[in-house]
């Protein structure tokens, strides 16, 4: 498999902007909302309205893991954020792979899996790490990591990543958090983490932020995609959404900073 690779389109300020502050004035908050696409198709392998879907979600950030792209084809995703105004960050987990061979759906066409971030918010800086390949796992997983200006100054670093499925997604969490660690700044970890709710508790310092089932779309009877909020965020709002057409339910939360009222807060 090449090795994985990030890129940035579509509209947005550049990446940089270091010494930045970290907390955001009263009355500002915004929407996140994170979703396995499941590469556009639901469980059975029937492709579903991935742009009814983005219209519906309509955060100030859209994390998405198993986003998938046909090679010389149409990237309803990046469309979608290109009508918003808004960036789009992807990064690769897998390049020249087919849905049929990932058992996903019987297309063969070869594109590239892997993850999204989309927002019209400022990027101050960007970065893709690698958490390594869990035995059995055909890929080596990996998280985008985003640091975000919020309306009005402040600034919020945001995690994308899609853990194994493999049972030691916990130890990829724990080397996440790790890493997260050099830099304590407000944070939000999000994404399908492939893993029981009890089990985020060993991201020290982290707190859920969504509860509910999540997985399968059609009869959930487990939560595997989570929004965890570190030191300095505050969260409300926290819900799993309707489902898309993905096999995953999306879910989302409002977030603002420690020590600030965000708009309407009580």
């Amino acid at each position: 498999m090449p090795p994985a690779g990030g890129m940035i389109a579509g509209e947005g300020s550049p990446a940089g902007g270091e010494g930045q502050p970290d907390r955001a004035p009263a009355g500002h908050d915004l929407s996140l909302v994170s979703v396995n696409l499941h590469a556009g198709y639901d469980a059975q392998g029937r492709a579903f309205d991935v742009d009814d879907a983005w219209h519906r979600l309509d955060p100030d950030i859209l994390l998405a893991q198993e986003t998938w792209r046909v090679h010389g084809g149409r990237d309803p995703l990046a469309e979608w954020a290109a009508e918003r105004g808004a960036r789009i960050l992807a990064a690769d987990v897998w390049r020249g792979c087919n849905l049929r061979t990932m058992g996903i759906a019987p297309d063969p066409a070869p594109g590239d899996w892997g993850l999204a971030v989309v927002t019209a918010l400022p990027v101050l800086s960007y970065e893709v790490t690698d958490l390594g390949r869990a035995p059995g796992d055909r890929v080596v997983r990996r998280a985008q990591i985003v640091r975000v200006a919020l309306p009005g100054g402040g600034a919020l670093r945001v995690v994308n990543t899609h853990l194994t499925h493999r049972f030691t997604s916990p130890v990829q969490l724990m080397r996440l958090v790790l890493r997260l660690a050099r830099d304590p700044v407000p944070t939000v970890i999000a994404g399908d983490l492939n893993m029981p709710a009890p089990f985020t508790a060993l991201a020290a310092r982290y707190s859920p932020a969504v509860t509910g089932r999540t997985y399968p779309a059609d009869r959930p009877f487990v939560q595997l995609d989570h929004i965890l909020t570190g030191r300095g965020v505050v969260s409300r709002d926290g819900a799993v959404l309707p489902a898309i057409g993905s096999d995953h339910l999306p879910v989302r939360a409002r977030l603002s900073l420690a020590g600030r009222r965000p708009a309407g807060g009580q």
